[in-house]
């Protein structure tokens, strides 16, 4: 989305009734937007009752950057990141698209794979129309690759009491009888999120083989895979770290200014966001989440890549050139943000980010893409000391990430099943075509709390990347983009 674009849904849009030419040259329309942005920015200045939430632009205390850095190299001189090329990046893989496995259609008890699941937006219909199709009934009618990911792995591990994919459910129920309704936008993309950004095997191929008694073949298809370990993820992961408080609020209550009244709606800081994916992702190659909703919903992505440029402050003019977009605050007259701007600012910078992340999609059978890119695109501007190091920033649009959180290098997820089978030196791998009691009598354990065992996930994971060759465009199967609140605003 272009800036004009980004800003049209903004209040400055709505105070001017201001209609942006559709311009087909490139040159012309950005004469114009720029021309927008100057105009409602003065009649923003003439607002004189903008209510301060803190004395200045800097990041607070708990929305530091460095967290997610541990012993990497860092810069935030916005000067050598010009000279060093890191106005764009990558991480050192790209993170997989998936579902992020809504708690309103059960969760990983979901029967994607069966023609006649209902896919409603309502739970109790859901729930019901799973009610009323046992399992078994799957099982007896040869149909066992319809089930759901929880059922097949209950079976795998011989747990005749459904006890994983009853938790599913369960969960639905608490929130059902709770709140009245089961929110469809809550899921476990906190477990997609942070798999795909931190184990670089995708799940592409379907594996089959049999379970624990010998009796049923089972074929677990690559969304079934993405699932497991988005729930070992999103139940069994490290700690974290994060830089920026969540946003608890339906409809962030803003100043004139569009900055938030409530103190945590304000991170992430623009000079934090910045300063982080350009140093994790663009310096270090190495991805984080975000949740790019700043408000009550969450939706976690793993970033991919990003890509930015400047805007002068003043004009409006985008440009690449960095000392052409850098204006003193002296020469700033109009600046809107100017009773918030850090006593260390001395230079201004305005920056239009594009952001990368796979897309979340439907979970479906058949050899899966390893990603689908989305792009989110971010307006602020950069607060620069006298030798241009960031030291704080200010958002130009209500679209904004609320906070990013990873991982240490290295971490990994699993129960104390697992930590149990690993002292005990027992592993297994799907390729050998069958489930072994002393894992699936673990497996039961760790169902009975809710878990799954990364020494089964973690196997089918590796059987389904080395399975085939990675799959071609022409053999890959049509992956359903899911539409979100956060597609809708984009």
């Amino acid at each position: 989305m272009t800036l004009g674009g980004i800003l049209r849904k903004s209040p400055f849009y709505l105070k001017l009734k201001f209609t942006l030419f559709n311009a087909q040259k490139k040159t012309s329309k950005e004469f114009f937007l720029s021309q927008f942005i100057l105009i409602a920015t003065l009649l923003l200045t003439l607002n004189t009752k903008a209510e301060k939430i803190y004395p200045n632009s800097e990041p607070s205390a708990h929305d530091d950057f460095k967290v997610f850095l541990q012993n990497l190299n860092y810069t935030v001189n916005i000067s050598w990141m010009q000279a060093q090329g890191l106005t764009k990046g990558q991480s050192g893989f790209e993170p997989w698209s998936g579902s992020y496995w809504p708690i309103h259609k059960g969760i990983l008890s979901f029967r994607y794979a069966s023609p006649n699941s209902t896919k409603s937006k309502n739970f109790i219909e859901n729930y019901q129309n799973y009610s009323l199709n046992p399992a078994l009934t799957f099982i007896n009618t040869g149909r066992i690759n319809e089930l759901s990911p929880a059922e097949k792995y209950d079976l795998l591990i011989g747990d005749s009491n459904w006890t994983l994919s009853h938790f599913m459910w369960e969960k639905g129920l608490r929130d059902y009888q709770t709140e009245g309704s089961v929110a469809t936008w809550t899921g476990i993309c906190h477990g997609w999120a942070a798999v795909t950004h931190m184990i670089p095997t995708s799940p592409h191929s379907p594996v089959t083989l049999k379970d624990v008694s010998g009796q049923h073949s089972i074929t677990f298809h690559a969304h079934d895979i993405k699932g497991l370990m988005s729930w070992l993820w999103a139940t069994s992961s490290p700690r974290s770290h994060r830089a920026g408080d969540r946003c608890r609020q339906d409809i962030v209550d803003r100043d004139s200014y569009l900055r938030p009244l409530e103190p945590s709606c304000l991170d992430s800081n623009p000079m934090s966001w910045h300063l982080a994916i350009v140093n994790k992702v663009g310096l270090n190659n190495r991805s984080f989440v975000m949740d790019s909703s700043n408000g009550t919903e969450v939706w976690n992505y793993p970033i991919t890549g990003y890509d930015y440029h400047y805007f002068d402050p003043k004009t409006f003019i985008p440009t690449h050139n960095l000392n052409s977009a850098i204006r003193s605050l002296s020469d700033l007259k109009s600046d809107p943000f100017k009773s918030f701007r850090s006593p260390r600012a001395q230079y201004i910078v305005g920056i239009t980010m594009d952001t990368f992340h796979p897309a979340l999609t439907e979970p479906t059978i058949g050899i899966t893409s390893f990603i689908r890119t989305k792009k989110m695109t971010f307006v602020y501007d950069l607060e620069l000391d006298e030798n241009y190091n960031v030291v704080g920033g200010e958002w130009y649009a209500k679209k904004t990430p609320d906070f990013i959180w990873s991982f240490q290098d290295g971490a990994q997820a699993f129960s104390r099943e697992d930590a149990k089978l690993r002292s005990q030196e027992i592993i297994w791998k799907a390729q050998d075509g069958m489930m072994t009691s002393e894992i699936a009598q673990q497996a039961r354990s760790a169902s009975a709390r809710g878990f799954v065992l990364a020494t089964i996930t973690n196997a089918l994971l590796n059987a389904s990347a080395l399975a085939s060759k990675p799959p071609t465009e022409d053999g890959m199967a049509d992956e359903e983009e899911i539409e979100t609140n956060e597609t809708a605003i984009q």
